[in-house]
C-alpha cells in the first residue's frame, strides 16, 4: 500500500513500474556471476535454463511431454583455467587490455617477440617460404595499422591462423574488443592486444592461457505454453538466454542486453499472459546455443513438438534493452501486413519512438523459421548504450529505458491477431 501511495504521489503509473522492474530484476540475475555469463563453464547455461524452468513453474505455465527442456548437443572451446598476460612484471586487464580469441588453444611460458607489419609482411612470407622462420620460443605480433588493402587485410588474418598452428599469435586491435564463442580449437593462442601495451620496444611476453575444447556439451531449450481461445494455433514468442560464458577463473561476458533483457521480456509476456487469457495460444522458446551459431532454433526446428504448419507467427525478442530511438523489426519487409499492423499500432498509442523496417537476416532465432516458411520477425532496440559481446555488457549499466512500453506493445501486436 505504501509503495502505491509513493507512486501515486511522485506521478509514476504503477502499472509501468511493476513492467520495468521485474525486467530489471530478471537481468540483474542473469547477469550475476553465479551464472558465469551463461556459456559453457561451470555449467552458466544449465543454471540459466533452471532459473527459467522455475520461472515457468512459478507462473502456471504448461508443458509439452510433460517437461519444459527439450536438449541437444554442442561443441565448444572453453576457458575454464588460468588465463593471464604480463609483460615486465606487468599484468594486463582480461577483456581490457586483450581478448583471447575464441577459438584459442593453449601455452604457457614466457616467448620472445617478433613484430610484423605492412612493410615487412612480405619478406615475412619469404623467409617463411625460406624455412628461415623459427616458431619454437617466440610469439609473433601483427600489426596491421594503416593497411586499407583489403587484400593486405586478408593476407594478416591467414597469416595469424597459419602462425597459430606453431606459435603464439598477438593481433594489434585499439578499436572496440567482440568476442564470441568458438566451434574449434587452434593449436596455440591468438590474442588482440591494445597498441599502448604491446609497443614495438617489448621484447619478451609472459602467458598462461589454458583452453579446453568440449565436443560433447549437453544443453537444453526451455519451453513453455499458455493455452488460448483458439487452440489449433500458435503464436511464438522466443528468446535466446546463452551467452559467452567466462574467460579463465576471473572474468565473464554479463550479457545484460544480449540477451539477458530478451529473456526479461519473455518471461514478463509468460507472466502476464498466463494471467490473462489470450486469443491464441502461446508458446514461449527460451533458446540455448544461439551464440554458438543459433543451433537451438535449429534444433527446435528439426525436432518440433507440435506441427510446425500451427505456427501461425514468430515474435524473436533479442536485445530488448534501451529503445531511445526506437525498434527496428528483422523480417519486416517480408511480413509487410504484420509490420504495417505493429506499426499503425505503435503510431496510435505512441509507444516507442519508431518502428524501422528491415528486411532478412541470419542474425538470431527466428531465422530457421524462416527457412521454413514460417512467418517469423525479429525484434530490437535502437538507441542507448553500445557494450555488445564484452565485458562492458552489464546490469547496472543497462536502462531498460522502454522497456514497459515496449511490453505494451507487444501485448497489444500479439492480441491484434
Amino acid at each position: 500500500m505504501r509503495q502505491i501511495l509513493y507512486l501515486f504521489i511522485i506521478g509514476i503509473p504503477a502499472a509501468l513500474y511493476s513492467q520495468k522492474d521485474f525486467g530489471l530484476k530478471v537481468v540483474k540475475e542473469l547477469c550475476s556471476k553465479e551464472y558465469c555469463g551463461r556459456g559453457y563453464v561451470n555449467d552458466g547455461h544449465v543454471k540459466a535454463a533452471n532459473y527459467i524452468n522455475k520461472r515457468f513453474e512459478e507462473f502456471g505455465l504448461s508443458k509439452f511431454n510433460n517437461n519444459f527442456f527439450q536438449h541437444f548437443n554442442i561443441k565448444a572451446n572453453t576457458f575454464p583455467d588460468s588465463v593471464s598476460l604480463s609483460i615486465e612484471g606487468d599484468k594486463l586487464e582480461t577483456g581490457i587490455d586483450y581478448l583471447i580469441s575464441s577459438v584459442s588453444g593453449s601455452a604457457k611460458g614466457e616467448f620472445n617477440l617478433q613484430f610484423i607489419n605492412r612493410n615487412n609482411i612480405v619478406a615475412f612470407l619469404e623467409d617463411i617460404k625460406n624455412s628461415n622462420v623459427r616458431f619454437d620460443g617466440n610469439a609473433f605480433v601483427l600489426d596491421n595499422t594503416g593497411t586499407l588493402d583489403n587484400d593486405t587485410l586478408q593476407l594478416f588474418r591467414q597469416l595469424g591462423r597459419m602462425i597459430a598452428q606453431k606459435s603464439p599469435v598477438f593481433k594489434i586491435n585499439d578499436f572496440k574488443f567482440t568476442w564470441s564463442v568458438g566451434t574449434e580449437q587452434m593449436p596455440f593462442p591468438i590474442v588482440e592486444i591494445k597498441s599502448k601495451k604491446l609497443p614495438e620496444s617489448t621484447k619478451k611476453i609472459k602467458i598462461n592461457i589454458h583452453s579446453v575444447f568440449e565436443s560433447n556439451i549437453k544443453t537444453q531449450n526451455v519451453i513453455a505454453y499458455v493455452e488460448g481461445k483458439k487452440k489449433t494455433k500458435f503464436i511464438v514468442i522466443s528468446a535466446h538466454y546463452d551467452h559467452l560464458g567466462q574467460m579463465g577463473h576471473d572474468v565473464y561476458f554479463p550479457g545484460a542486453n544480449d540477451n539477458a533483457s530478451g529473456i526479461a521480456m519473455l518471461l514478463y509476456l509468460s507472466k502476464y499472459f498466463s494471467i490473462t487469457k489470450p486469443k491464441y495460444s502461446l508458446v514461449f522458446m527460451a533458446f540455448g546455443a544461439e551464440e554458438v551459431g543459433i543451433l537451438g532454433s535449429k534444433h527446435y526446428v528439426e525436432n518440433p513438438l507440435f506441427p510446425l504448419k500451427d505456427i501461425r507467427f514468430v515474435i524473436n525478442c533479442d536485445i530488448m534493452g534501451t529503445g531511445d530511438q526506437g525498434v527496428t523489426v528483422v523480417n519486416g519487409t517480408v511480413h509487410k501486413k504484420e509490420f504495417k499492423k505493429l506499426a499503425v499500432l505503435n503510431l496510435k498509442k505512441k509507444y516507442v519512438e519508431k518502428v524501422k523496417v528491415r528486411g532478412r537476416a541470419a542474425n538470431s532465432d527466428h531465422y530457421w523459421f524462416s527457412q521454413r516458411q514460417i512467418p517469423a520477425v525479429f525484434m530490437y532496440t535502437l538507441g542507448g548504450i553500445t557494450a555488445y559481446h564484452d565485458v562492458f555488457d552489464k546490469s547496472e549499466t543497462l536502462p531498460l529505458t522502454e522497456f514497459s512500453d515496449l511490453s505494451k506493445l507487444l501485448i497489444g501486436f500479439i492480441n491484434s491477431f
